[in-house]
């Protein structure tokens, strides 16, 4: 738009100066004749950003070109069409036109030097001059423009790697405060168990060999209600100790350590992608069954590549165990897709008991592939 503005100023100086070269009705039909070719050279660079070097790339650009040569050349034909310069010049410095130049500079001189009035001459000269001014100005414009756009396009892009790095710092922080109290929970847990667990267990029993020896009815029915009240502690207690332990079993640290050996002996890809929020029973069996499978594979399995996928879907958990390899033994044959086992049987145990089902097939390898509803 502020080319076409630029064309429009120089058209209407033009105009100005048109009116002291030559008569009405031949200046409208030479300033139609440049509005036309002002249109055209518009029309070719629309989509032309101002060129540090000469390079025509578009077949606008090469069009350009040649109208703004066919523009200064009239200037040799006839004096009076020096008034076509100037729009010629404008589009000849947005694509480096450096022979539009030069013929340009030729005709002024050729202009200065004829019997036109001084004024004429002067008014020519500066209109090309600002001719010159306003493409070179427009250019840096565009230029100007192009590095905002550049600028605000980093910066977009540094504000959303600022954004995903402050995503993931979080993320690692509640990582982990999620670690260090599932650490204090197993740490609590040991703690109860060890030590007052330990001293109730002993106290019950120091109080049932009481209870054995006592021949007092009377007092031997006191140490039999405290018993009970121990018990009843004890079984809080016990109770306790396993929500602490439930609650505090990862599922990816679980099974980092069950699959530790697989990664001492085989090339293991282990891909994890599963919430904390998981059931207790699903997690005993998804670490039950990997810790079956792995225990097959080291024993039965003679192939390198295991894989180990775990997802969770919106409704329900998957778990893919393949292993590229050829079994033999404990049932772990590869023809046929009907298994038996002991280690087998014990999977499809675990996964039907939350509810799950399992697949075991023996193509490209052997393969257990298990969901879970949630």
């Amino acid at each position: 738009m502020e080319r076409f503005i630029d064309r429009i100023i120089i058209f209407l100086l033009t105009v100005f100066v048109g009116r002291m070269i030559m008569t009405d009705r031949y200046l409208i039909v030479v300033l139609y004749s440049v509005l036309s070719l002002a249109f055209f050279d518009f029309f070719f660079l629309y989509k032309t950003i101002q060129k540090d070097t000469f390079q025509l790339v578009s077949t606008g650009e090469k069009a350009a070109f040649l109208l703004q040569i066919l523009m200064v050349f009239a200037a040799f034909i006839n004096n009076d069409l020096i008034i076509m310069v100037p729009i010629a010049l404008y589009g000849a410095v947005t694509i480096r036109n450096y022979a539009a130049g030069v013929l340009a500079l030729i005709a002024v001189l050729i202009y200065a030097g004829g019997d036109e009035p001084l004024s004429v001459i002067i008014y020519v000269e500066l209109l090309l001059v600002i001719s010159v001014y306003l493409s070179i100005k427009c250019g840096r414009n565009e230029k100007l423009k192009r590095a905002v756009i550049a600028f605000r396009d980093e910066s977009v892009i540094k504000t959303d790697e600022l954004k995903q790095k402050n995503a993931e710092l979080i993320q690692a922080k509640d990582d982990e405060v999620y670690f260090g109290r599932l650490k204090e929970r197993n740490r609590i847990a040991r703690e109860i168990h060890d030590n007052v667990g330990h001293m109730l267990t002993r106290a019950i029993l120091q109080l049932g060999a009481l209870i054995a020896i006592c021949r007092d009815e009377t007092l031997k029915s006191g140490l039999n209600d405290l018993k009970a009240t121990l018990d009843t502690a004890m079984n809080n207690i016990r109770n306790s100790v396993h929500d602490l332990r439930d609650e505090a079993i990862d599922i990816p640290s679980a099974l980092e350590d069950i699959t530790a050996p697989l990664k001492e002996e085989r090339n293991l890809k282990l891909d994890i992608d599963i919430s904390s929020d998981v059931d207790k029973d699903i997690k005993y069996a998804i670490i039950g069954v990997v810790k079956e499978a792995v225990s097959n594979i080291i024993k039965h399995s003679d192939n390198e590549n295991v894989d180990i996928t775990l997802i969770e879907h919106p409704a329900m958990y998957q778990l893919v165990i393949h292993d590229y390899g050829k079994r033999g033994g404990n049932g772990l044959s590869a023809e046929g897709v009907d298994h038996s086992g002991m280690g087998l049987d014990n999977i499809r145990a675990r996964v039907n008991g939350v509810g799950g089902n399992v697949l075991i097939t023996d193509n490209d390898g052997f393969r257990i592939f298990v969901t879970i509803g949630k």
